[in-house]
């Protein structure tokens, strides 16, 4: 009966492994790398689409903006027929006689000065547009940044899953022995149901790391777009000993990051675009000089020749014209408030925007600082989980020599094969958080998560 349950059991574990390695659950040796995952997800996640977007739309009013420069011209055209007492266009009488008259037009207006308003907008659009693309950039690397952060989660989730088979697999191997030992009278039947109760409980240890491991693996795929019923295969690799890691400087990184990361550069441009916006409020002060020209002819069918019929429209065109050079000047003295409240919000946006700078400036050196920090921890931890996992390793050995000698209860070796598996569990995240860390790093220092491209295969 006993070996009937051990059966159903690790029928069990492997219905698990088979219902999850479709998913992409466990480690395939040709599965996608966590540059490949970052790589896709910048091409496919919809908010960098629409940040690119963003800024074809801020190209577009930059276009605009260049266009303000050019002339306006307008053609006009009318056809008609004025009925009652009205003025005769030939005579300038009044006359009560309905007649049929068409007017046409072109007109030409040229801005000559406008406070430079025209080119503070065209600068103002020139940094939106650049603002945009380094927006588009800021939001690559923030998809990126998550993506690597929920691709070394689920490596983390991955590997908890599995050692949480491997102390299954450990407690069915002492399982099976105490039935043996029990059989033989060397055990008691309450050693017996202690072992039983602890394969119980790692059983149902790795169904929840299982579980796990799927939401992991579907927050990943959420950020790369992809079906639930996608197949997906991770390749965490970064396995063996640590790389000597070089001396780390929060305020040289800091440094670097001024000149490499979007963040800086936008800020900067934030702020000159503020102070354009500022400029544009301060020109509506300023006289507007437009150039401007027009031409006019008509025709009427009151305009008749010495034989007593219409002059036709070509000589009337002719004839009827009349042209208008001139330049208008507009002053503005009055119009309530509102160019004056305008300028003085524009002020109070610069102010806003330099102080979200300032903050943003400080926050960047807490993270540049933390990262460093975190990562010198990593490799500390990393050395002492090694030791820790050597020492665990020798441990569960002889202590599995001495409880088959009776030597030990199966309280004591129960508890150093936990000890064993959380060494093996504090390297993985160890291990795990060097990585993660030390690309953050880099990209402090480089302003480059991944370079984009098609996947590798």
């Amino acid at each position: 009966m006993m070996n009937a349950q051990i059966t159903i059991k690790r029928g069990l574990s492997l219905f698990l492994l088979v219902f999850l390695a479709p998913s992409g659950c466990l480690q395939a040796q040709s599965g996608w790398t966590v540059d490949d995952c970052m790589r896709y997800a910048v091409e496919q996640n919809y908010r960098v689409r629409n940040s690119r977007l963003d800024t074809r739309i801020a190209g577009e009013d930059l276009t605009a903006a260049y266009g303000d420069f050019l002339p306006s011209v307008s053609a006009t055209g009318a056809l008609g027929k004025r009925l009652g007492r009205s003025v005769d266009p030939k005579t300038n009488l009044y006359t009560s006689s309905s007649f049929l008259e068409s007017t046409m037009g072109l007109n030409v207006s040229l801005p000559v000065f406008d406070g430079f308003t025209r080119v503070n907008r065209l600068q103002f659009r020139k940094l939106n547009k650049q603002i945009g693309g380094l927006t588009e950039k800021i939001e690559e690397n923030r998809i990126a940044f998550e993506v690597m952060d929920a691709f070394f989660r689920l490596c983390f989730d991955e590997k908890m899953y599995q050692l949480a088979v491997e102390q299954r697999k450990l407690s069915e191997r002492y399982h099976e022995q105490m039935l043996e030992y029990v059989d033989l009278g060397m055990r008691s039947p309450s050693d017996l149901q202690e072992v039983k109760a602890r394969l119980q409980s790692d059983i149902y240890q790795e169904t929840v790391k299982a579980n796990g491991c799927r939401l992991s693996l579907l927050a990943l795929k959420e950020l790369l777009n992809m079906r639930d019923a996608d197949t997906l295969a991770i390749s965490p690799g970064g396995e063996g000993e640590l790389p000597l890691l070089p001396v780390l400087d929060s305020n040289e990184i800091y440094a670097a990051s001024e000149t490499s990361l979007p963040e800086f550069r936008a800020m900067e441009l934030r702020e000159k675009a503020s102070r354009k916006s500022l400029a544009m409020a301060s020109g509506a002060f300023s006289p507007s000089i437009r150039a401007e020209f027009s031409l006019y002819s008509g025709y009427y069918d009151t305009e008749r020749n010495d034989l007593g019929e219409i002059v036709p429209i070509k000589d009337q065109l002719k004839n009827n014209m009349n042209k208008y050079i001139g330049v208008s000047v507009s002053l503005p003295l009055f119009s309530g408030l509102s160019r004056l409240t305008g300028v003085r919000k524009e002020r109070f946006r610069l102010q806003r925007i330099q102080n979200e700078n300032e903050q943003q400036r400080l926050s960047l050196y807490k993270d540049i600082d933390d990262a460093c920090l975190s990562l010198r921890a990593a490799v500390e931890e990393h050395r002492q989980a090694l030791e820790q996992l050597r020492t665990s390793t020798i441990t569960l050995k002889e202590s599995e020599e001495k409880w088959e000698e009776g030597m030990i209860s199966v309280f004591e070796l129960m508890e150093k094969r936990n000890l064993y598996i959380m060494a093996k569990a504090e390297l993985t995240r160890t291990r795990l958080q060097y990585e993660l860390k030390r690309r953050l790093v880099d990209f402090y220092r480089t302003g480059v998560f991944v370079t984009l491209g098609s996947r590798q295969k």
